[in-house]
């Protein structure tokens, strides 16, 4: 008897070894998420991550810096630690990095429910999540929107003087000059904006705020900003909405590269989801124009602009 209650307590201790003290966590430590952010300042981003890791406990690394750099390292898989999301300011930058291979296709039934086919990569290579569009801003007695149908109007000499611009290096600029050159073609394009030039209050401001004081001062009397710029300006002046829409959206795409595939999915259908950051992306029963025509026609923009010294 002595000798069988031995052998039951020594099964019972061999049955314990190697398991965890009760005060040890079993859970699995999960896999952070990389995203490199093709700008260098974006609050809304990182605090979109901090919710992401309070609601999931998945940590979210950012990593920012200037669009080339991010956009070519990417390419060439020089990156440390490696991406496994990118996400930038224009469609041009999520084009560039597509073209050459350096997104991989996010086959969502959430990402393409919430985000209109306008607004996303025909392969599914990249989403919009943020709407950038061109909007005519003036403090001139009188206007109506019947006398500005469009940007093309801005050239008009009647506008000589009172027309202000932010730099053609802004991306709503180059997003309306590229628009232009897709529907009217690249000589009466450029007519146009020579016609701006030609009107001129004031030289192209460094960026949209400073378009907008000197238009709230009445020291400019009409302009071209962004919705965006707009928003943030909190200001009374007067809007018109151009007839053509003039589009640009900042996006989300998962690295062809990612160590963390898995995760990097989970966060981007997050991000266009619960988060709210795509809620200005648009009605998706309203059919436009891809916004892939703002990086199609980027590079005759930047060419036109320097012709028309539209600095």
């Amino acid at each position: 008897m002595f000798r069988i209650l031995n052998l039951v307590l020594l099964a019972v201790c061999c049955a314990s070894c190697g398991q965890p003290p009760e005060s040890q966590s079993t859970e699995v430590r999960k896999e952070p998420v990389v995203v490199y952010a093709a700008f260098e300042d974006d609050a809304a981003l990182v605090d979109a991550a901090e919710r992401y890791t309070e609601k999931t406990g998945v940590l979210v690394i950012v990593r920012r810096g200037a669009a080339t750099g991010i956009v070519d390292d990417m390419i060439k898989n020089n990156i440390s630690p490696p991406a496994d999301v990118l996400v930038t300011r224009s469609v041009v930058d999520a084009w560039r990095a597509a073209d050459e291979s350096a997104l991989r296709p996010l086959f969502s039934g959430l990402a393409r429910e919430h985000v209109p086919a306008w607004a996303r990569d025909p392969d599914d290579l990249w989403f919009g999540t943020q709407v950038h569009s061109a909007v005519i801003v003036h403090k001139l007695a009188g206007l109506q929107a019947d006398d500005v149908p469009d940007v093309g109007a801005l050239a008009d000499p009647q506008f000589s003087g009172t027309l202000c611009l932010s730099s053609s290096a802004i991306s709503v600029n180059r997003t309306v000059i590229a628009t232009m050159v897709s529907e009217l073609g690249v000589r009466p394009a450029e007519l146009v904006v020579r016609g701006w030039i030609k009107n001129l209050a004031a030289p192209p401001f460094k960026d949209e705020a400073q378009l907008i004081r000197a238009i709230e001062s009445g020291a400019c009397g009409i302009g071209i900003v962004s919705n965006i710029a707009l928003d943030i300006a909190n200001t009374d002046i007067e809007e018109i909405m151009p007839a053509t829409w003039f589009a640009d959206v900042e996006a989300v795409g998962i690295a062809r590269h990612a160590r963390n595939p898995d995760g990097a999915i989970e966060f981007v259908e997050w991000l266009l989801t619960d988060s709210g950051i795509a809620d200005a992306v648009g009605d998706p029963s309203i059919e436009r124009e891809n916004v892939s025509v703002v990086a199609w026609y980027y590079e005759d923009a930047v060419k036109l602009a320097e012709r028309a010294r539209y600095d």
